[in-house]
Order: C-alpha cells, then sequence, then structure tokens
C-alpha cells in the first residue's frame, strides 16, 4: 500500500484537491492506517475531504448518529463472539467463525488475537484500525471537511469544467437496511428483528462466558420456550435418555449453541448496512455531458434512491431552468466503476445497468478473483452480471486483476477498438498492477 501511495504522490505532484471517502470499510481506507501508507498522505497536500452525511457527527444528525452507534456496537458484540466461537469446538462453530472473521476483516480485525487484544481497548479505538483510518482526514489539520447529501446542489469542479452530483446514501433509513434483493420483493433484515438479535446475542455469549448467571432469568429465548434440562421434573424419560446419550456428550447439539446462527446473521447485517451508507458520486463533464459513475459499495436501497433524486440547473447565460435526475445520468454514463468488487447485489438492473443506454459505456470491475476465492465469495465477481456488462459495453470491461487487455466484442468497428485501446493503459507499481483510461 505504501508503494501504491507513493505512485498516487507523483502522479498528483504530492497535491490531492479532493478526496472522497466512501464508508467505512477497511478495503476502502487502510492506505490511510499508521501501519500502512499513512506517513506517504502526510507528505501530501490534501485540501477537501468528502464524506456522507450518514458520517455527520453534529447533534442535529440524529440518523447518521444513530446508525452509527448501532455500527459500533454491532462490532463490538461480534468481536467478543468471535472470540467465543474461536473457542468452540464444532465444525459448525469453527466454519461460522471462520465467515465471521471475514466479515469483521473489514473493521480493521486480522485474526482471533487482534479481536481478543482489541477488547480491551479504550472507548476511542472501540471499533478497531478502521474507523482511526477512516478519520484520518476529518481530523488532519489543513482540510475541509464537508458531509455529503443528495439534497445538495451539484458541486463545480476543476475550474468549471466539472460538476459533481451526490447520488447516495439516501436520507431514509428503510432504503439505507434494504441491503439485498428478495424474491419477494421483501428486506432480507427487518429492522425489528435486526435490534432483536443483537440482544440475542448479546445474552448468549454473556451466559457462555459466565458473564451473567445461566438462568431463566438470563435466556436469550422467550419464557414459553424454555425447557430446565437439568430438571427431571420437565423432562420424559425418553427426553432424558436423549439428553444423557447426546447432549452431555456433544454441548454443541443444544440449542444454547444456536447464538452461532444470529452471530453469522448479525455480521453479514453490519456488512451490508455498511456498504449501503455509501458516497455515491457522478461526475458530469460539462463540455460534452458524459458522466462517470462511482457507486463505490452501495447496495439494493442506495440504488433505488436515485430513482427520484433530482437537481435544478440554471444555465447561463439565459438563466433557464434545467432539470436534472438521477436516471438521466444513468443514461449518459460512460464510465462505471462497478460496485463492490462486481457483486450480485451491487449493480440493480431496471433501476442500474438498463439505464445506462450510452454506446460508449465503459466498465472497471475492481476485484481481485483469487482473494474473494480465499474470502469464499465463490460468486464475486457475479458472472451473470459480468456477461451484462459485456453486452452493454462492447465488451469494454477491465478487470483490475487482469493482466491482458479486455476481448472486445465483434460489433465494434476496428476504428471504435483502436481509439479505446490507445486509451487504455495498464502501470506495474512494484506488484500492484493498475489500469487507467482516458475519457475523451
Amino acid at each position: 500500500m505504501e508503494q501504491v501511495a507513493r505512485s498516487i504522490k507523483d502522479a498528483c505532484n504530492g497535491h490531492i484537491h479532493l478526496a472522497i471517502v466512501t464508508h467505512e470499510h477497511w478495503d476502502h481506507v487502510s492506505g490511510f492506517s499508521e501501519h500502512q501508507a499513512r506517513a506517504v498522505f502526510d507528505e501530501i497536500q490534501i485540501d477537501q475531504v468528502w464524506y456522507a452525511w450518514t458520517e455527520d457527527p453534529s447533534p442535529r444528525n440524529k440518523l447518521g448518529n444513530k446508525l452509527r452507534h448501532e455500527r459500533e456496537a454491532k462490532v463490538r458484540t461480534l468481536r467478543q463472539a468471535a472470540i467465543a466461537l474461536n473457542g468452540m469446538a464444532s465444525p459448525l462453530a469453527v466454519d461460522r467463525a471462520q465467515r465471521i472473521n471475514t466479515l469483521l476483516s473489514f473493521f480493521g480485525f486480522d485474526s482471533s488475537e487482534d479481536i481478543a487484544k482489541d477488547l480491551s481497548a479504550n472507548a476511542e479505538e472501540s471499533i478497531g484500525k478502521t474507523r482511526s483510518a477512516f478519520d484520518y482526514l476529518s481530523k488532519r489539520s489543513g482540510v475541509s471537511v464537508r458531509y455529503c447529501r443528495p439534497t445538495d446542489d451539484p458541486v463545480m469542479l476543476a475550474g468549471g469544467n466539472v460538476r459533481a452530483y451526490v447520488l447516495g446514501p439516501p436520507e431514509d433509513e428503510d432504503l439505507i437496511k434494504r441491503s439485498a434483493p428478495s424474491k419477494a420483493g421483501r428486506e432480507v433484515y427487518e429492522v425489528s428483528s435486526e435490534l432483536f438479535m443483537d440482544q440475542q446475542l448479546e445474552t448468549a455469549f454473556e451466559r457462555l462466558s459466565g458473564t451473567v448467571a445461566n438462568d431463566r432469568e438470563n435466556c436469550p429465548f422467550e419464557t414459553a420456550f424454555q425447557i430446565d434440562i437439568a430438571s427431571s421434573t420437565l423432562m420424559s424419560p425418553e427426553l432424558l435418555a436423549l439428553k444423557t446419550a447426546t447432549w452431555d456428550q456433544e454441548p454443541w447439539r443444544q440449542i444454547d449453541s444456536d447464538w452461532t446462527a444470529i452471530a453469522e446473521s448479525l455480521a453479514l447485517n453490519l456488512d451490508q448496512h455498511t456498504n449501503n451508507t455509501c458516497l455515491v458520486i457522478a461526475f458530469e463533464l460539462v463540455a460534452t455531458g458524459q458522466v462517470l459513475l462511482f457507486a463505490a459499495d452501495a447496495q439494493v436501497g442506495n440504488w433505488l434512491s436515485w430513482q427520484d433524486v433530482k437537481w435544478t440547473l440554471k444555465s447561463d447565460p439565459t438563466m433557464r431552468e434545467q432539470e436534472i435526475s438521477g436516471p438521466d445520468l444513468l443514461a449518459r454514463t460512460v464510465f462505471y466503476k462497478v460496485g463492490h468488487h462486481g457483486s450480485h447485489n451491487a449493480t440493480l438492473r431496471a433501476a442500474g445497468l438498463e439505464q445506462m443506454t450510452s454506446k460508449d459505456l465503459i466498465a472497471f470491475v475492481p476485484v481481485d478473483k483469487s482473494q474473494a476465492e480465499k474470502n469464499r465469495w465463490h460468486e464475486m465477481p457475479f458472472e451473470p452480471l459480468m456477461n451484462r456488462l459485456r453486452e452493454k459495453t462492447a465488451g469494454r470491461v477491465v478487470r483490475s486483476d487482469a493482466t491482458v487487455e479486455p476481448d472486445l466484442a465483434n460489433d465494434l468497428s476496428d476504428t471504435e477498438k483502436r481509439k479505446f485501446l490507445e486509451r487504455l493503459y495498464r502501470s506495474q507499481v512494484e506488484n500492484a498492477p493498475y489500469w487507467e483510461i482516458q475519457i475523451p
């Protein structure tokens, strides 16, 4: 990461006019960590940083503060659950521990030892290295901080040659918490059950660790569904025999172990809701009307909200009003940085890619397939999405882990192919490859 940061420093001559920090995930902010490349960024002049409105700490931002506090509570809860899971011997617990630890890695926790160490950290460090990296620019002297909302007027950049529109995140809690598509059209995680999961999990691992008494009063389940397995008066002879034969020898079969499923669901919930607080920016090149779309890791609810956003511009010198909408920006998109490494729920169909109708559309996919496989995300990037991207772009899809130029479609003319390849550039920085494209 230090090598990448030095490449950035060289490319911008040590001066970044605007940095955009999309959301609080390690793979988006780790370069700002003191453990990686912060020292290099300290050497770069940075004028402005933009964050999503959800990160505004002012008291008037009640929903943003609520979402952030929920996120912090979930991370703390999951850290403790991960320690409990790592100490369990059952194959189910080990498997779930691996998946939870993978999701916790997005908050800077690299191992069970790291998780255990951070349990004793003070409140300022309570959600790990990611928060420190995320806050780096907002706390750095001389950097102007802006918290962006979709209701903000577009911002002129680059001497009036570029206009920036804030598409998301939406100022609607239900949309922020609508992370994944459902066949029935319902949210995957309902708000009420989400909060109850938190409470269930907290009680379950406290019982497991002995922090609270292992009694019926502190049970995470309703009284009507509890059975005192130690009392023969509440159990039939057959049930007592079953307990003797299995529960004592294999404790993981008891329902007390079912909290591990809640832990995994809560970890996925935390990951997806954080993604949905992404700051999404569309840059319009004023001279041509072309749009560059950077969706970060935005998921379903964030994308859906773009259908309703609108801005009114006044065109000089006539001062006539012009209305710009989210679908209009999608229709003029010529560069799409594909959301969330090409995952299945980070590029919408009808309310997303199908609205990108420009014949000049190009897609860049920030993905490392080998790393995705290590994390057991075997469908990342999602092949049906990749196929449709190739169709929409005539093959002009560039993956960050690719070592060769993309395979262009036959329906592109030789001239179009040549122009595209002339604008495409691949660099190798000490084994840190990246691709560049010049937008005409």
